[in-house]
């Protein structure tokens, strides 16, 4: 078999998972602890740019914002178009999006708070490569 035709084979499901959706809570801390999206991860809006594009660097994952009321879920679309993300949507609010049958779920502050990005709010500082949760500090 020609190498072409193994990387191929074996390249594309690589290709599918890395395009794979991604849902994110732009809301606050204490907005994605009391309820969230079966599976989404939680980058507020204010770190959206930065979270998004350090964590998912290929600009055509599609990416599915919302938040509590989807205002600020329109200004991380927004944020994201400009860097140039153009598989973002929108989605609204975490109410809507219950009643079009999403599932939900509360978060282990343990275990649950932002999985897969860590923010020092104090000093702006992102650590992305982190996979360990951070509560938040009231």
């Amino acid at each position: 078999m020609k190498s072409w035709t193994v990387a191929l084979l074996f390249g594309w499901p690589l290709l599918a998972v890395a395009n794979n959706e991604v849902w994110i809570d732009v809301g606050s801390q204490e907005e994605y602890a009391a309820e969230h999206l079966q599976d989404a991860i939680h980058i507020p809006y204010t770190y959206i740019a930065r979270g998004v594009s350090t964590h998912y660097p290929d600009k055509e994952t599609p990416i599915r914002l919302y938040d509590r009321d989807g205002i600020r879920a329109q200004q991380a679309y927004e944020a994201l178009n400009t860097l140039g993300y153009h598989k973002v949507t929108a989605e609204g609010g975490l109410e809507q999006l219950k009643a079009g049958g999403h599932e939900t779920q509360r978060a282990n502050l343990q275990a649950d708070l932002m999985p897969t990005a860590t923010f020092d709010y104090l000093n702006d500082e992102a650590d992305l490569s982190s996979e360990q949760p951070v509560a938040p500090s009231y």
